[in-house]
């Protein structure tokens, strides 16, 4: 059952998902500036000056996490399937997929014309080394979705054969996805791969290949002048430089400023019309495939309490926030499935009511008192952590104190800087997180990587361990009857939803602003991840004049 990958009906879809920082006049520490790499040598052509909140942590695309990380990694290493504009699954590295041996065997067929920029070829035994690399060191979010692989073979060339312990209907697309590429004859050499920096003497397959790097300053990116997917075979912006800001307000004014084209992260809703009036700036809107959300940490003893969870997730004011934060640009949520897929998503399932009172209730019906009278319950406090360079996520965190001190629970708000907000959810250091999953495209992959306690680099933030929910999960994975499949997934959502392992808060729409005086071409994705910088988007890049 062979599949183009472009122009098919999809039923399956994949999951994800994802202080100030120094700003950019600060000295920097430089890694491998001056760095020659093959590409465009003499620098020519415009260029595209990108504007982001955070630098670098990681330069290993097999295991990176961050925003910004996955930005300029992702121009650098291809993946065998991107996201076009209408949030489907288009070809990129792989030209098609199918399946065989009963769907136990998903197959990809390569392109023969992508080249690392040391010259050597794309071949896929550059993709079994990356897959093999992350099934063997566990690296990432991609380690969960290959799983059920048993063995992975490269029989010529371009192709490239998974083969499964059982079937797995969005394993494809998930892999193709989500999975960075790299050069077996550089990587190879490097060692425990889960400690391998890549920091220096990079080589890519992308539109464009890094430079120079100066933390806390910016990131220079040379073009490739061999990319297949480029109009003309390379793209037309000689150079990337994403520089650094400490936040978005400072970089909306370096948009208007001339400093920067494009603003790398979405514009905040409130923030929209102050661009009106400018003739230079253009707005792209684009959807979400992801929703914003306050996961409860299941370690905390009182977030450990379903009554507890269920209360806060009825202090929680989602109507106000959408009024008031997103100017009623979005849509609010029951499940932990998201609308966009409708096939999957409970319509039974109904928002927890904003009820402050009931709430109350139900805290002092779990035991809990107010001993001093000041309105709060006694030992009630839990911190709210968020990453602070998203603007409507730390206006959530303050209304949420404001609607939660109704119920009598004191909430403190723990907002930091994004790798460092990034780094203590992945370690467990907070008791409620609002944070916004940037990509989910399979609600499958979404509940396995964020519910499953045996998930390897998952996002269980939760950090849950319940056996109904791995069993639950495990059945659904192995069913590949879509109506069955389907069913199976609504239950999912309806335990997660009376558990209240989340309160989901909005599906929101994206604006992303850029210099249209200067450039044109951008290809916008759906999410703010993806948006106006992916590799295919910056490959398409023009210049304008």
């Amino acid at each position: 059952m062979s599949r183009t990958i472009s122009g098919r009906t999809r039923r399956w879809r994949v999951a994800v998902t994802l202080g100030a920082a120094a700003a950019l006049g600060l000295s920097g520490c430089g890694l491998n500036e001056g760095n020659s790499s093959s590409g465009d040598s003499s620098g020519g052509g415009d260029v595209l000056r990108i504007g982001t909140t955070t630098d670098v942590s990681n330069f290993n695309p097999l295991q990176s996490l961050s925003k910004t990380d996955s930005w300029i990694l992702n121009a650098m290493y291809p993946h065998l399937l991107r996201i076009d504009a209408n949030a489907k699954k288009a070809p990129e590295l792989a030209k098609e997929y199918s399946y065989e041996n009963g769907g136990k065997t998903a197959v990809f067929r390569l392109r023969d014309d992508f080249t690392w920029t040391d010259g050597k070829p794309v071949v896929a035994e550059d993709v079994k080394f990356s897959a093999e690399s992350i099934m063997k060191y566990k690296l990432g979010n991609v380690a969960a979705k290959l799983t059920w692989v048993t063995s992975i073979e490269a029989p010529d060339p371009t192709t490239v054969k998974f083969h499964l312990s059982q079937p797995y209907a969005p394993f494809a697309e998930g892999v193709g996805f989500w999975m960075s590429i790299v050069p077996k004859h550089v990587f190879s050499s490097a060692g425990d791969l889960s400690k391998f920096a890549n920091d220096s003497n990079w080589v890519g397959a992308g539109p464009f290949v890094l430079e120079s790097a100066t933390k806390g300053q910016r990131y220079v990116l040379k073009r490739n002048d061999k990319y297949p997917l480029a109009p003309g075979g390379k793209p037309a912006v000689g150079k990337v430089e994403f520089r650094l800001y400490p936040d978005v307000n400072t970089m909306m004014l370096a948009l208007r400023n001339g400093d920067i084209d494009l603003m790398g992260t979405p514009v905040p809703a409130s923030a929209a019309k102050t661009f009106a009036n400018d003739s230079k700036i253009k707005l792209t809107k684009v959807g979400a495939l992801g929703f914003a959300h306050l996961t409860y940490n299941m370690n905390n003893k009182d977030l450990a309490k379903q009554e507890v969870r269920q209360a806060l997730s009825m202090a929680v004011d989602t109507k106000s926030i959408i009024s008031s934060v997103l100017q009623g640009d979005a849509k609010e949520m029951s499940g932990p499935i998201s609308p966009i897929f409708a096939d999957y998503d409970n319509t039974e399932i109904q928002p927890y009511p904003f009820d402050p009172a009931g709430a109350k209730a139900k805290l002092a019906a779990a035991g809990y008192s107010d001993g001093n009278g000041d309105g709060l319950f006694d030992g009630l406090d839990l911190g709210v952590a968020c990453d602070q360079s998203n603007a409507n996520l730390t206006r959530v965190v303050q209304l949420f104190r404001e609607s939660a001190a109704k119920a009598g629970i004191k909430l403190t708000n723990e907002c930091v800087e994004r790798n460092t907000f990034l780094s203590r959810t992945k370690d467990g250091e907070y008791d409620i997180d609002a944070s916004q999953w940037g990509v989910f495209d399979n609600p499958m992959d979404q509940l396995r990587s964020t519910y499953l306690s045996s998930n390897p680099g998952g996002i269980n933030y939760n950090l849950l361990k319940s056996p109904e929910m791995d069993q639950l999960i495990n059945d659904a994975a192995a069913t590949t009857d879509p109506a069955a499949f389907a069913t199976k997934i609504k239950n999912i959502d309806k335990v997660v939803h009376e558990q209240a392992y989340l309160t989901p808060l909005y599906v929101e729409n994206f604006q992303f602003a850029y210099n249209a005086s200067k450039f044109t071409g951008f290809v916008a994705s759906p999410s703010d991840l993806l948006g106006m910088v992916t590799a295919y988007s910056l490959a398409q890049v023009k210049p304008v004049g």
